[in-house]
Parts: structure tokens; sequence; C-alpha cells
């Protein structure tokens, strides 16, 4: 069995892109939250765990609501929108559903996020960062459809 370059392109991409989030991710581990008001990460981590699952669920829902809006012709393959929706859809969801979680158990919602961050093992201002970026291409997908 032979395989061509343009066959490996991907495999050889996905590798050398998890490769290089491995590396960033250990340069800055460092900057990872251990502490906020006074609790450690794992008490933290412990107090929010049911806010951080729901959280990834919404997030990794939005993915494959993606998924489907393509597989079901609502976006054609080559659409941009449709991606830029579920993907900032469900960052914006997931951003909003810490808080709301926190505020509902009477607890702080700064810790929430803090301990989501944690959580991810990312930095702070990396994390949401990218989770704020991914929803300016929603709000312009939003606003472009007809």
């Amino acid at each position: 069995m032979s395989f061509e370059f343009e066959t490996l392109r991907p495999v050889i991409s996905g590798v050398l892109g998890g490769a290089a989030a491995m590396v960033f991710c250990a340069a800055v581990a460092r900057w990872v939250p251990t502490v906020s008001n006074g609790k450690n990460a794992a008490t933290l981590v412990r107090e929010n765990r049911v806010a951080i699952l729901v959280c990834n669920a919404i997030i990794f829902s939005g993915l494959l609501v993606g998924i489907g809006l393509y597989q079901t012709g609502i976006f054609a393959h080559n659409d941009w929108r449709g991606l830029a929706l579920s993907v900032g859809g469900g960052s914006a969801l997931g951003l909003l559903t810490l808080p709301l979680q926190a505020l509902a158990a009477r607890r702080n919602p700064r810790e929430a996020y803090v301990a989501y961050a944690i959580s991810q093992r990312t930095p702070i201002v990396v994390l949401y960062a990218i989770l704020i970026l991914v929803i300016v291409p929603a709000a312009v997908a939003l606003s472009s459809l007809h």
C-alpha cells in the first residue's frame, strides 16, 4: 500500500499542530492560576465541577451542532458561517453558564472562571481571549444571515 503526500498532509499537519500545542501548554503552565480568594486549585475545581462539566458539554455541543449544520445541508460545505455560529455560540453559552451556575450556588462567579481555567490547565488570559475571540466571527456570521 502506498501513500501519496496529499493523503498524508492532513495527518502531518495535525501531528505538528498537536506538538506545537503541547510545547505551548508546557511553556505557559506556570501562569495557570493556583489560588483565588484564598482557595487552592483543588478546592476551586471541586466546588465548581458541575459548572465546568456543563461548560465543557455546551462547548462540545456547539461543535456537534456545527457538524449537523453542514451534514443537513443548512450551510454549504464551504460556508464559514456554520462553523463560526456553532463554535462562537457554544463559547458564548459556555461563558454565560459559568457565572450563572456560581450565582445559583451562592458562590463568587470569578472563582468559577478561575476554576475553569485551572481545569483546562490554561492561563486565564489565554483561555478567555480565545473563547471571547471566537464570539466575534459568530456575531458577524449571525448578522450576515438573511
